[in-house]
C-alpha cells in the first residue's frame, strides 16, 4: 500500500473539503480526488459518500482512521529508528516541538542554527506540549520546545524564548471589534471555538472563562488553528487564543484583542537536568543560550 494514500485520506477525514485538502498537499483537487478513489480500490469499499456536494465519512471510513493513524505513525517511528543507521558517520540532534512553533519563528531558528552546523543531522518532530516532557524522560528527543504555564525546575534546565498570553479573536464585523480592550465576561454569551485539550490550552480557557463569571459555550473544539481562525472570519463564533501565534499568521477577517484579564504562558527550550547530554546537545543549547540569554 502506498502510504500517501493514507495521509491524504486522514487530511480529508478532517478537512471534509477536496480543495482544503488539495492545498494542503500543494496539489490539485482532482489529483486528491484520483487518490482516494485509488485507496477504495484498493481496499474495496467506500471511504467517503459523496451527496449534494458534501463529502462525509462512510462506517468504513470510520473504521479505517484510527488503523491508518497507526500505520503511519509506526512508519515514522520506523524512520526516525533508522535515522542513525543511515547517517552513522553524522550525529543527530531530536528536537521535539510543539505544532505552532512556526509561528515563533523556531523554524528560523533551527534552520539557522543548520545552516551553522550543516554536518549535524537534525530530527524535528512535532508534539503536542502535554507530551513533549514523556518524550524528554523517555529519551525519544535531546531538546524540545513547549509551552509553559509552570515548570519544574528540579526535573529540567529552561531557556525561555518569549512569553505570550490569551486574547480574544472574533469576526472582523463583530460588535466589540473596535474596542480596544475586550471584557471577558462579555462573552459570555458567545460560541467559542477552541483548539482541543492535547494543545494544553483547553483547560487553561475553560479556567479563565470561569474566572470571568461564566461556563463558555464551545460549539466546536479542533486541531488545526488555521481552520478555527477562517470559521471565526465567517462570523461562526469566537475564540480565546495566544495573542502572538495568531498575530502573526496575518489572518484576513478576524481581529485581536488583549483581555481584560488573562493568562501568560512561557514559550521555552527545555531538556532534562542531571542527565549526560550528547555533544550536539550541548551544541545546540550553547546556540540557544546565545541567542536568548
Amino acid at each position: 500500500m502506498n502510504l500517501d494514500l493514507l495521509k491524504y485520506f486522514l487530511d480529508l477525514s478532517v478537512t471534509l473539503n477536496f480543495t482544503e485538502t488539495a492545498e494542503r498537499f500543494y496539489t490539485t483537487q482532482g489529483n486528491i480526488s484520483k487518490h482516494i478513489i485509488a485507496l477504495e480500490k484498493e481496499l474495496n469499499t467506500a471511504l467517503f459518500s459523496r451527496k449534494h456536494r458534501k463529502i462525509e465519512l462512510t462506517g468504513a471510513g470510520k473504521a479505517l482512521l484510527p488503523h491508518a493513524e497507526k500505520l503511519l505513525s509506526d512508519y515514522s517511528v520506523l524512520q526516525n529508528a533508522l535515522i542513525p543507521f543511515q547517517n552513522s558517520k553524522k550525529p543527530l540532534l531530536r528536537i521535539g516541538a510543539i505544532p505552532v512553533m512556526v509561528n515563533y519563528n523556531v523554524t528560523g531558528l533551527i534552520a539557522e542554527f543548520h545552516h551553522k552546523y550543516p554536518d549535524i543531522l537534525l530530527d524535528v518532530k512535532e508534539v503536542e506540549s502535554i507530551h513533549l516532557p514523556g518524550e524528554l524522560n523517555e529519551g525519544n528527543c535531546d531538546i524540545a520546545y513547549i509551552r509553559l504555564f509552570e515548570t519544574d525546575t528540579d526535573k529540567y534546565e529552561k531557556i525561555t524564548a518569549e512569553y505570550d498570553q490569551f486574547a480574544a479573536v472574533l469576526p472582523q464585523n463583530h460588535p466589540l471589534a473596535e474596542n480596544t480592550v475586550i471584557l471577558l465576561s462579555d462573552l459570555k454569551e458567545e460560541h467559542f471555538l477552541q483548539l482541543d485539550k492535547n494543545t494544553q490550552l483547553f483547560n487553561q480557557f475553560y479556567a479563565l472563562c470561569q474566572k470571568a463569571g461564566f461556563n463558555p459555550d464551545v460549539s466546536y473544539i479542533g486541531t488545526h488553528m488555521d481552520m478555527i481562525l477562517d470559521f471565526i472570519s465567517k462570523g461562526m463564533g469566537v475564540s480565546l487564543m495566544m495573542q502572538n501565534s495568531v498575530k502573526r499568521l496575518n489572518r484576513p477577517g478576524i481581529v485581536i484583542h488583549p483581555l481584560d484579564i488573562t493568562i501568560k504562558s512561557e514559550l521555552a527550550f527545555i531538556r532534562p537536568k542531571n542527565r549526560h547530554h550528547s555533544s550536539v546537545s550541548n551544541q545546540f543549547w550553547d546556540f540557544l543560550s546565545y541567542k536568548y540569554l
